[in-house]
C-alpha cells in the first residue's frame, strides 16, 4: 500500500493473530510503531491476543501495562480478557483473579469463563468456586458452569461436593441441555 494507516496496519496484525503467527503480529507492531502510527484500542486487542495465541506472558504484561503508561489508551474488557487468557493459560490464577478484581468496568462472563477454563486446567477448585459464583450471579441457569465444577470435584474425588450441586441443580431448576450430533452419511 501507498499509504498505511491505523486500520490497514491493525487488520494484519489482528489477522496473523488470530491465525496464530504472533511473531509476523508483534513485527507488523514494530513496523507501526517505527512509522510514526499510533496504536489503537484495536491495535491491543491484536497484539494481546497474539500474545495469548503464542503463550508470552511477560511480553503480554509489558504490553498492557504500556496501553495507558504509553500511549493513553484505558483497557477494555477485550483487553481484560486476553490478560486473564494469557494469565490463566501461565498458570497464574491468583493474579489473573486480582487483575478481574481490580477492573474498571464489570467482568464479562467471557472475562469470568477465561478465568474458569484456566482453573479447570490447573485443578484450583478453590479459585473456580468462586468465579462460578460470579458467572451463575450473571447467568443462573448457565447448565455448563454446574457440569465444568461437577467434573472437577469428580476429578477430585469429592464425590459429596459432586452430589451437593447437583442437588443445587435440581432445586434451581436447572437442567444440562443433552449434546447431541449429527452424521450424514450421504456424499
Amino acid at each position: 500500500m501507498a499509504e498505511r494507516n491505523t486500520a490497514s496496519w491493525n487488520a494484519m496484525i489482528c489477522g496473523l493473530a488470530v491465525h496464530g503467527h504472533a511473531e509476523e503480529a508483534f513485527r507488523l507492531f514494530q513496523e507501526m510503531q517505527k512509522a510514526k502510527i499510533a496504536p489503537n484500542y484495536v491495535t491491543f486487542v491484536g497484539v494481546l491476543s497474539a500474545c495469548c495465541h503464542a503463550g508470552l506472558l511477560e511480553v503480554g504484561k509489558e504490553i498492557f501495562l504500556s496501553m495507558k503508561r504509553v500511549y493513553g489508551i484505558e483497557p477494555g474488557i477485550e483487553h481484560y480478557g486476553c490478560m486473564v487468557n494469557l494469565l490463566g493459560r501461565g498458570g497464574k490464577l491468583a493474579e489473573a483473579e486480582e487483575l478481574i478484581n481490580g477492573m474498571l468496568c464489570e467482568p464479562d462472563i467471557v472475562v469470568l469463563g477465561a478465568l474458569l477454563g484456566a482453573c479447570k486446567d490447573h485443578g484450583n477448585i478453590k479459585v473456580a468456586e468462586k468465579v462460578v459464583k460470579k458467572m451463575l450471579h450473571m447467568e443462573p441457569q448457565n447448565h455448563g458452569v454446574y457440569v465444568l465444577l461437577s467434573n472437577m470435584y469428580a476429578g477430585a474425588g469429592s464425590w459429596a461436593d459432586v452430589l451437593r450441586l447437583r442437588e443445587e441443580m435440581k432445586d434451581g431448576g436447572v437442567k444440562k441441555i443433552p449434546g447431541w450430533s449429527l452424521v450424514n452419511g450421504n456424499k
